[in-house]
């Protein structure tokens, strides 16, 4: 998924179908401003690494502990984000490797005009 040239005011969210509960969201804030959230689980579903609503750390790498790339952003906007996201309970929901995308049965993607933050 590129990151670059989103609309205003919108965003992507993917959900775990299950629980309901959100595990990465996209966004760009009134100004055109990317923003990004992520709560990562590991294949065992132990949670790795979260964040609210906020400008992404270009550059990031979140590794699981047996070293899966769950998430990375890259350095700057004209890259391709790449994740690999699991479910509370380990369920993989889907991944990218920036060039393709694999989506599983339990993941649910919303596009809205306005971003939602993250439920706690």
């Amino acid at each position: 998924m590129l990151l670059e040239d989103r609309p205003p005011d919108t965003s992507t969210t993917f959900v775990d179908s299950i629980s309901g509960e959100v595990v990465l969201q996209i966004a760009s804030d009134e100004n055109g401003v990317l923003m990004l959230a992520y709560r990562l689980y590991d294949e065992s579903g132990e949670l790795v690494a979260e964040s609210v609503l906020k400008r992404p750390d270009f550059g990031l790498a979140v590794h699981a502990q047996c070293g899966d790339l769950l998430l990375s952003v890259p350095a700057d906007l004209g890259g391709s984000l790449q994740y690999r996201l699991h479910a509370s309970n380990g369920t993989l929901l889907t991944y990218s490797d920036g060039a393709r995308t694999k989506i599983y049965p339990h993941l649910r993607m919303e596009s809205v005009g306005r971003a939602r933050p993250l439920p706690r």
